[in-house]
């Protein structure tokens, strides 16, 4: 009997540990697509801000997924805008708005 119950135990354990560790994905709304217009790239960074550690670079041209804007109104590099939310090549991260372009479907 003993066997049994630690081997329902270990059985209980194991499917808990399991589903916890299932990866919840965000049912979210793609807000638009935008492209990036910023010369040499624009950085991809993990927070909305300036100093915040850099994913990669999207490449200039290339269309971002956009998920809201956030935070005040600033200037970088004489652009004014507010940092996005994107995914770019399934990375997930943060782009400064004034270097963004909506994308014209014909």
């Amino acid at each position: 009997m003993n066997k049994i119950a630690y081997l329902l135990v270990f059985l209980f354990a194991f499917l808990v540990w399991d589903c916890a560790s299932e990866e919840v994905k965000e049912n979210r709304k793609i807000e638009k697509i935008m492209r990036v217009r910023a010369g040499g790239g624009l950085r991809l960074r993990v927070a909305p801000n300036i100093q915040a550690k850099k994913i990669d670079v999207v490449t200039d041209g290339d269309a971002v997924e956009t998920f809201g804007e956030v935070g005040e109104v600033e200037i970088q590099d004489g652009k004014q805008g507010r940092w996005v939310k994107v995914v770019w090549k399934k990375k997930e991260g943060y782009v400064f708005g004034g270097f963004l372009e909506s994308v014209h479907i014909k």
